[in-house]
This record gives structure tokens, sequence and C-alpha cells, in this order.
């Protein structure tokens, strides 16, 4: 009986909850510890090394073909020595069922001003061969990346320094300087290609707000073309030795009636990988492959 009643006492404590479940104990003791980015000397997340980037582009569900989709992997337009393969196997692993590219809208039908899309799409349709300069794609003409621009397979290289997050670019030798010392944005009369890029921590995330752009640069080849109202904001924030998580919001309002929001990753470049000579210049197969080794039209 005293068993009984026992077993009967032990049941209503579990029942109501104030003795903890041996399973749910269990758990708790299995959970791993929350895993903490090392820091740099004045106390962020230290980010520095060589990385890949992944995912970040304006994949649009509606996007018109491009002509230089038509083209192959053999210098046709562009030359084919890139360094790949530049992540790591845990990276890898990383970035499966990640987010990536257009994630606002979630339909990825891009929220376009009807004049701006018609613009866009008169262009695809004179790029090849160009109908004049006008419709020469931006790369071929060696012009600065943009925030989007520069292909995926060529690894940037991240140093901080106290006041500034500097990202380096293997692609066209592209350095962005990331103010992080609370200095205000340059005036508005000064148009940057890659624009004027102000950071800020909010905790263990990198917020970088970006304005001042001229209208040089392009999105993608889809998209080959943004405003001088472009407004962007990147959020870095690295969550775990191989992966920094990277968000972009857009703001293009004589192109978008909204704001897109993107999303990608920067993913450990393998050791013993580093930033190669990348040269837009003699050589260079894109020109004659664009004209068909022809006279400009025209001249």
């Amino acid at each position: 009986m005293r068993r009984t009643l026992l077993h009967i006492a032990v049941a209503s404590i579990l029942a109501a909850g104030s003795l903890p479940s041996l399973h749910a104990q269990r758990a708790q003791d299995q959970t791993p510890a929350k895993w903490t980015p090392a820091r740099t000397p004045d106390g962020h997340p230290d980010m520095q090394g060589l990385w890949a980037r992944r995912g970040a582009a304006m994949t649009e569900a509606n996007a018109p073909k491009t002509p230089l989709s038509e083209f192959g992997a053999t210098g046709q337009p562009y030359p084919t020595v890139f360094n790949t393969g530049v992540s790591t196997p845990q990276a890898a692993a990383a970035l499966a069922n990640r987010p990536a590219g257009v994630i606002e809208p979630a339909n990825r039908m891009l929220p376009w001003r009807p004049e701006a899309d018609a613009a866009r799409r008169e262009f695809l349709s004179n790029m090849i061969p160009p109908a004049s300069l006008k419709y020469v794609e931006a790369s071929a003409r060696c012009v600065p990346p943009g925030l989007l621009g520069g292909d995926d397979r060529h690894p940037y290289q991240i140093v901080q320094r106290p006041g500034s997050f500097v990202l380096m670019y293997e692609y066209n030798h592209v350095t962005r300087v990331v103010y992080t010392d609370g200095r205000p944005h340059v005036g508005p009369n000064i148009r940057l290609y890659m624009g004027d890029s102000i950071g800020k921590w909010e905790g263990d995330t990198l917020v970088v707000d970006t304005t001042n752009f001229n209208d040089k640069t392009s999105f993608s080849q889809a998209i080959p073309f943004h405003s001088d109202a472009l407004h962007t904001t990147e959020r870095f924030t690295m969550v775990d030795p191989y992966i920094i998580d990277y968000q972009l919001t857009i703001e293009d309002p004589k192109l978008f009636t909204a704001p897109i929001r993107i999303a990608g990753a920067f993913a450990a470049a393998a050791k013993g990988n580093e930033m190669l000579e990348f040269a837009c210049a003699e050589g260079s197969q894109t020109l004659p492959n664009i004209f068909g080794f022809g006279e400009f039209p025209g001249q």
C-alpha cells in the first residue's frame, strides 16, 4: 500500500512539472555549446581571411533570356581561367539548405517599374552584336563590378582594422573600404562605382549602409544597369568557422517599386588558396567574341 501511494505521489509531481523529466535533462546535457567567433583586438568577430561568395544574386523568376547565355565556356565571351574550388568541405556542408538568391519578394518576381523593365529588355536585345557602344556589357569594358558583379568563382579577402572593414576582390582588383569609425556619408555630389560604404556593429553583425552610387555598373547580365538612386544595406554575421551569413537589401526607386532582399554567404576558402592576379585588359577575347571579329557598327 505504501509503495502504491509513493508511486502515485511521484506521478503527481511529474504531472505538475515540479520534477524535471529525465529525457529532457539528458537532451539538455547533450546540447552542444553555442559557437562564438574569435575576436579582433577591438572586440568584434574576426572575419579576416579568404572567402568565396555563394548564392548572392538577383535570381528573378521572370528573367528574360540574356544573349550571353548562348556562349559556351571556351573564352566566349569570358576567359576560362578562374580560381575555382575555393571552399572547404566543411563550408560546402554548411551551405547545404541555406537560403540563397532573392528571398523577398518570396515569389522572386521583382517589382519592376514598367518603363525600367522595358528599358532593360531593349538593352538585352541589342547586346550581341552591340548596336552601339551603349550596349557593350560593362564587364567587357573592365568597369568595376558593383556590389553584385564579378564572378562568384573569384575569392574575396577580408581585412579588419580599428575603424574599417576591408573587402578585397580578386575580380578586377577592387577594394571596398567600409568605414566603421562613425563618420557620415560623403556629400551627395560625389558618385562612385562601388558607392560610399559606412558600417556599424549591431552585436556580432556588421551592418553596412551604402549610398552615393553612380549609374555605371550593373546588377547582373540580365539586369545590366541600376540608377544613381541605388541604396543598399548589407548584414555580415559569422555563424560558424566556415560561413559568414550575408543578407543584402536593395532599394532603387527608379527601377523598382519596393525593396528587394537577397540571401547568400561567404564560405571559407580551402587552406593553401591565395589571391591571384586578375587582368581585365590585353589578351581578353571578350570584345572579339562579342563583335565577331568584325568592325564596330557605324565605324
